[in-house]
């Protein structure tokens, strides 16, 4: 049981660091902002 435990912790934690990388390239290719307000790679 604490074994299964564990291997949904690894895939779910997965799952979201897939998510967030998604969500950082959708952000830049919208944007160009890495960080939402913070930081900006071009420069006008």
């Amino acid at each position: 049981m604490d074994n299964y435990y564990w291997a949904v912790a690894e895939r779910t934690n997965g799952r979201l660091a897939m998510i967030g990388l998604f969500a950082l390239i959708i952000n830049y290719g919208f944007f160009g902002w890495i960080i939402p307000g913070i930081y900006r790679l071009r420069t006008y």
